[in-house]
């Protein structure tokens, strides 16, 4: 019955096809169908034409009857092939030789090893996004600290010595490195600048500090900020590991303004007792005088009308204020 109920069209055209057949052969239909359509009696050109019509109609439902099982066959095709697909083997990929691929070799058991198999080009691969790694919080903690810049920035630049005599720093430039900082040294020689090498700042104590060392004798050097141009050096020589002596020297960075520059250039020409105080954004010097106390006297009391902040000696006569 299942397969009746597939194809009603067919199955109908076919049934009236059987009636229209019997009452071609037989000229009259009675009994069960007769009680359902009525009693039929056909002269003879109406049992040829029923003969005729129930042929067709038997071929007709034949027909559609056969298309509704291909049909039927194709749907539950694939539905045969999913569920069944477990106990099917897909056969392996042929592996394919190139010159980066090593040759098969022979197993301790005597079958060939197996092949290196390559990708084919040709089947898309299927990409992912690109996640990083996330470190969980407990073991960020344990990552090393980048460890913090030290140093005064404003030391980084060239500065020259305004007093240079013989064997003594004529400049030295300060830069950054890494975390810290260096100085490179010219001292001045008979031959002009020598240079002396690179050396590392300390900023471990209250004032930078680097070292130098040659002929027997260690170097230490203290670099004090003045003002944003001007540098006091004070420079510990120490001889066969006894303390020798102690210089002073004042430098002024290359970016010192033209007039300051003007002021010690005329400050050093000038004769007689003299003193130069300086604070930040204001300097005053005085020459000429009768003694040294009353130099630099004036100079701090001149500095001090107009300066914001308290005044300083820098230099007194041409050596650095100790």
């Amino acid at each position: 019955m299942d397969h009746l109920a597939d194809a009603p069209i067919a199955n109908i055209l076919i049934l009236a096809g059987v009636i229209f057949l019997a009452v071609g052969l037989f000229g009259r239909i009675g009994g069960f169908i007769g009680s359902i359509f009525g009693n039929i009696e056909a002269g003879t050109n109406s049992r040829v034409l029923a003969g005729v019509l129930g042929s067709v109609l038997i071929l007709g439902g034949a027909w559609m009857h056969q298309r509704s099982d291909k049909s039927a066959f194709h749907a539950a095709a694939p539905a045969e092939s999913a569920t069944n697909s477990t106990s099917k083997t897909i056969p392996a990929p042929v592996a394919t030789m190139d010159s980066k691929t090593t040759p098969p070799v022979t197993r301790n058991d005597g079958g060939p090893a197996k092949a290196k198999v390559t990708a084919d080009a040709s089947v898309p691969k299927k990409t992912q996004p690109y996640l990083a790694p996330t470190i969980p919080s407990a073991d960020r903690e344990k990552l090393p600290a980048t460890p913090a810049a030290v140093g005064d920035e404003r030391l980084i630049g060239t500065w020259t010595n305004l007093m240079p005599r013989s064997d003594s720093i004529r400049r030295f430039e300060i830069v950054r490195d890494a975390q810290g900082m260096n100085v490179h040294l010219w001292y001045d020689c008979p031959s002009g600048d020598c240079d002396v090498g690179h050396y590392r700042l300390d900023f471990s104590g209250s004032t930078p500090t680097y070292e130098y060392n040659s002929s027997n004798r260690r170097r230490v050097t203290y670099l004090t900020l003045q003002t944003l141009n001007v540098l006091h050096v004070r420079i510990e020589l120490f001889e066969n590991g006894a303390w020798y002596k102690r210089n002073h020297w004042v430098f002024t960075k290359s970016t010192i303004s033209e007039t300051l520059k003007s002021a010690f250039s005329r400050y050093f020409e000038a004769p007689g007792e003299k003193a130069f105080a300086m604070a930040p954004g204001m300097y005053s010097y005085q020459h000429s005088q009768a003694s040294l106390d009353s130099a630099k006297q004036k100079a701090l009391e001149h500095c001090e009308k107009r300066a914001a902040r308290s005044c300083f000696l820098i230099l007194v006569n041409n050596d650095p204020a100790q």
